[in-house]
């Protein structure tokens, strides 16, 4: 269970924000000729930028965390 939790605590926004941005992506493939579609192309790549950044956030932690006892290790 401990495995789970993790794995959910680590990638339950970005699986939230992907299933999102899937689902806004399909509504933009299948908005051929309506003014909408380009907005909704933007919004899927804002939800990739956003994916990007949970990323980059969570590195930049990680690397805060470490001390410099546990870089010797």
């Amino acid at each position: 269970m401990k495995g789970f939790q993790r794995g959910f605590m680590n990638y339950g926004l970005i699986a939230c924000v992907f299933v999102g941005t899937a689902g806004v992506g399909v509504l933009a493939y299948r908005l051929e000729g309506s003014p909408w579609r380009w907005p909704l192309v933007a919004l899927v790549l804002g939800g990739l930028g956003t994916i990007a950044g949970i990323f980059w956030i969570r590195k930049y932690v990680d690397g805060l965390k470490k001390t410099p006892e546990q870089e010797v290790k």
